[in-house]
């Protein structure tokens, strides 16, 4: 089988089969068209010939139809090779954990539908990444964020309402910008929340978070004409009327905290740390940080509680 052929099945497994968001998917995809560009080099040792496979227009698929897989036919020794290129090619250790990653659950799947006996990959330690320490942030600081968007016209009320479930619920940012009109009940204070995999949860939302939502949705209904009463519209949209993506919802964010004179350390992911502190210090269990904020596993959130502990 080609290797085109190979990553065809691979991304229906997981697009399918492991619900993975689409993100995800386009970065397996991506890792490994890179992979097999590397090992279509004739001579795998020679960095700088590499570097002339990675800016070539050649066509993976166009190598393809003269060899054998080369996926297949890789073992631990090129994936070790591919490992250190990366790192002699300044990717960030995190980039390549990613990449290592994607190689894992490749080569599971192979070995899973038995196109290959063993997984490669076994053995071999990815680098190790040292994560930032988790930033809180002050009441002070929150309230004086909170209040810099422009609620005279929708763009503004858009922003706060934003920030307000960010400080309130401690969802994340790929889960803000997947809610529908629907998903916010706004007379029982109820939010839904559908995470990465397809996992739902629903959440409380405050009575200030659901007046700046209602305020919001209004102002852009008399704006701009949207469609509020339709419940599948997406809650948080751009000045064309589409759902905001994560790329442009971050950039907001982050212009927020520059405004507010905030460290330029602190990132949007600094609410969810600061929500979930706030659940500490008020004597929330492990298993209701796992329900609130979405956790795949109890073990998953006591490693978060740990390095929450470290601040």
């Amino acid at each position: 089988m080609r290797d085109c052929d190979l990553e065809n099945e691979f991304i229906k497994f997981i697009s399918y089969g492991k619900h993975r968001a689409g993100n995800t998917i386009s970065s397996y995809r991506s890792d490994l068209e890179q992979f097999v560009k590397f090992l279509s080099c004739d001579e795998i040792a020679e960095a700088e010939k590499l570097e002339d496979i990675f800016v070539s227009g050649q066509s993976v698929n166009q190598a393809e139809n003269q060899r054998e897989s080369l996926l297949i036919g890789a073992d631990a020794e090129k994936i070790r090779v591919f490992m250190d290129f990366l790192e002699k090619s300044n990717y960030s250790q995190a980039s390549i954990r990613r990449k290592f990653a994607t190689l894992i659950c490749f080569y599971n799947f192979l070995t899973s539908q038995h196109w290959i006996n063993d997984n490669p990959t076994i053995g071999i330690t990815p680098p190790q990444v040292q994560k930032p320490k988790p930033k809180i942030l002050t009441e002070e600081q929150i309230w004086q964020i909170l209040h810099l968007p422009n609620l005279d016209n929708w763009i503004g009320a858009r922003d706060r309402a934003m920030l307000e479930l960010l400080c309130c619920t401690g969802i994340r940012i790929s889960e803000l910008i997947k809610l529908d009109i629907n998903d916010v009940d706004l007379t029982n204070l109820r939010l839904k929340i559908t995470s990465s995999g397809r996992k739902k949860r629903t959440l409380d939302l405050t009575g200030t978070a659901a007046q700046t939502i209602n305020y919001y949705l209004k102002l852009m209904q008399r704006e701009i004409g949207f469609d509020i009463e339709n419940p599948q519209n997406p809650l948080f949209v751009n000045r064309f009327g589409k759902r905001l993506d994560a790329r442009s919802t971050d950039r907001r964010i982050e212009k927020y905290i520059s405004l507010a004179g905030l460290d330029r350390s602190v990132t949007p992911y600094d609410f969810r740390h600061t929500f979930a502190q706030t659940l500490l210090r008020q004597g929330a269990s492990i298993e209701r940080l796992h329900q609130l904020l979405g956790f795949g596993s109890n073990s998953a959130a006591q490693l978060y509680v740990e390095s929450l502990k470290t601040i």
